[in-house]
């Protein structure tokens, strides 16, 4: 067995393994398992047909043996009177019911909502808004107002309170000449921004929801833009607020009180008040009829509720999408049920390098997926991404997507922290034996193992290189690679049941594996150039993001390797001494 197997190996991301991900993951290390030992030249042919046999019997018991799924229905049983409505989960944006959700709308005043993020995301709460001509009169006739006049000065945040709670409209004109200079570039902020929390449906032409046939939003659209709001400390702060006194003003020169039209907060309307209701916005014109927003929290399950064009029953469909989201719902932290990556911060390798001390890749470990409570984490199916949203957070380099059924519910991060280790640490033997010269694009790619075009390990390093003079023989590399590889694999538990199944699956394994390779190799050789080329260039991508050029990074893996051969010849010498 040659270096290969080892590399193919180590070339994936080592994640610690359960038993409702193993097969998938099983499968990416068989094949290239199989194919690499298979095609090895300095082999026994007898150890070759063995460690075929064993790869493929494990592989087929991972599917054989395992237990039945439970149901993994969606429960989608409710019923709406408004045209238009959704209730989503606030942590994975992920969708649970919804109506019409891409149909468009005229909004009302839950434009608020967007206008009040925008103004938080800019703006300091102390800063003072003046109130113009325009802000006080581009309005419509009798809507609300909070009596703000023209010459009128107030706080950005006394004009928040009275923008969500009162839904004052020149309250939300003079914010947005504040921001942008004035509101017809207030309102290219608003799409700028709703684009940038991937809403596709949607169009604003003003802060506060004034009729206007080119103002228009679809309820998923709404719920990403509320779902962000309500991650803002200070709007869930003031959509909570039952009760806000403003400072004086010339109409009143007294000062204010205020409350919220959202009755889901006020325990004085007992029919519709909810203690699970966080807050939210309400709206209404003569086009848009009543809308709503809402966001609502149980234990650790975050809901966000969207209802548009309700003939009077906004209250009445929300409570249904809530009662619908928690009853058959609940949102699950990942690192609680499921080990395969709770700990990828201690486990994860890449070209050998440990991460538990300065970590190269971590993911969030408050990671969160919705589920039915009906199902488990188990039924799951798991996959890696390297396409990154726009929304990502800052660092990211690939996604850990969740699955249930052909239903996404989730997603964790994997972000890049530190490129690469200091040269004071101690590298690992693997990193010491890799030739200089082989760091450079290779004209032979002959010799490469066969790799996934989405292996994170594989991005970051080079190809398996030639060991240095230093290092052990050849054979002895080879060999010791091999067989801690073999370990690490066969160290993966997988259920056997009785002994005459194990034979009939033998014998299957070996008809489909001599099959199987036989029609594989000539496409492996072809996808290994295929990896070798894009892993360079995805390898230098990394590098110089890290701001390093390749030439510094294999002038430091040189210094390294002198380094160790170096301390290697000096204990030699001293233990020579010490004999005499």
């Amino acid at each position: 067995m040659n270096r290969n197997f080892a590399a193919a190996v180590h070339s994936y991301i080592r994640f610690p393994f359960t038993e409702s991900h193993s097969s998938d993951i099983l499968l990416n290390i068989s094949y290239i398992s199989i194919t690499n030992i298979l095609t090895t030249r300095n082999g026994l042919f007898m150890k070759r047909r063995i460690i075929s046999l064993l790869l493929c019997l494990l592989l087929l018991c991972g599917f054989f043996c395992t237990e039945a799924l439970a149901s993994t229905d969606w429960p989608d049983e409710l019923y709406l009177e408004s045209d238009a409505g959704i209730v989503m989960d606030a942590d994975t944006g992920i969708v649970l019911f919804g109506k019409n959700i891409h149909d468009t709308y005229a909004p009302a005043s839950i434009t608020k909502v967007l206008t009040a993020l925008i103004v938080l995301e800019r703006c300091s709460l102390d800063e003072t808004v003046t109130f113009s001509y325009n802000a006080v009169h581009n309005v419509e006739a009798n809507s609300t107002s909070a009596g703000y006049e023209t010459g009128d000065r107030a706080s950005v945040k006394d004009c928040l309170y009275a923008l969500l709670l009162k839904s004052a409209n020149e309250s939300g004109n003079a914010l947005a000449e504040h921001v942008a200079g004035s509101i017809e570039d207030f309102a290219d902020l608003m799409n700028e921004r709703a684009r940038e929390l991937g809403c596709e449906d949607s169009h604003f032409n003003n802060p506060s929801g004034l009729n206007d046939e080119n103002h228009y939003v679809s309820a998923y659209d709404m719920a990403l833009i509320t779902r962000a709001a309500f991650e803002n400390e200070i709007f869930s702060k003031i959509v909570a607020t039952t009760y806000y006194k403003l400072p004086p003003s010339k109409n009143n020169p007294e000062g204010l009180g205020i409350s919220p039209g959202n009755r889901m907060v006020k325990r004085n309307f007992p029919d519709q008040y909810r203690p699970d209701v966080i807050g939210g916005k309400t709206g209404y014109t003569s086009i848009a009829l009543n809308t709503l927003v809402i966001g609502a929290q149980q234990g650790d399950t975050k809901l966000v509720t969207v209802v548009l064009h309700s003939r009077s029953t906004q209250y009445k469909d929300t409570k249904r999408l809530l009662d619908f989201g928690f009853s058959n719902f609940q949102s699950v932290r990942i690192a609680d049920y499921d080990q395969t990556f709770s700990s990828i911060g201690d486990d994860l390798k890449i070209a050998g390098l440990p991460t538990s001390t300065d970590q190269v890749l971590s993911i969030n470990p408050d990671s969160r997926i919705i589920l039915p409570k009906t199902a488990d984490i188990s039924e799951t199916t798991i996959s890696l991404d390297y396409e990154v949203p726009l929304s990502a957070p800052e660092g990211t380099i690939g996604c850990v997507n969740y699955q249930l059924g052909e239903r996404p519910v989730g997603q964790a991060y994997l972000t890049f922290k530190d490129s690469l280790p200091t040269l004071n640490e101690t590298l690992p033997d693997e990193l010491l034996e890799v030739n200089p010269a082989s760091m450079a694009p290779a004209q032979d790619a002959e010799s490469v193992p066969a790799a996934d075009p989405g292996d994170t390990a594989g991005r970051m390093r080079s190809m398996p290189e030639e060991p240095a003079e230093s290092g052990p023989a050849p054979q002895e590399a080879d060999e010791k690679a091999a067989s801690r590889s073999v370990r690490d694999l066969f160290s993966i538990s997988i259920p056997f049941q009785s002994v005459i199944f194990k034979a009939l699956i033998a014998v299957l394994a070996l008809v489909l594996a001599n099959y199987f390779i036989l029609n594989t190799i000539k496409k492996n050789r072809a996808r290994e150039e295929a990896a070798l080329l894009e892993r360079r260039r995805r390898r230098a991508e990394r590098l110089r993001e890290a701001g390093i050029s390749e030439a510094e990074f294999d002038l430091m893996m040189q210094e390294k390797r002198q380094a160790a051969a170096y301390d290697k010849q000096k204990n030699r010498a001293g233990s020579g001494r010490a004999k005499k």
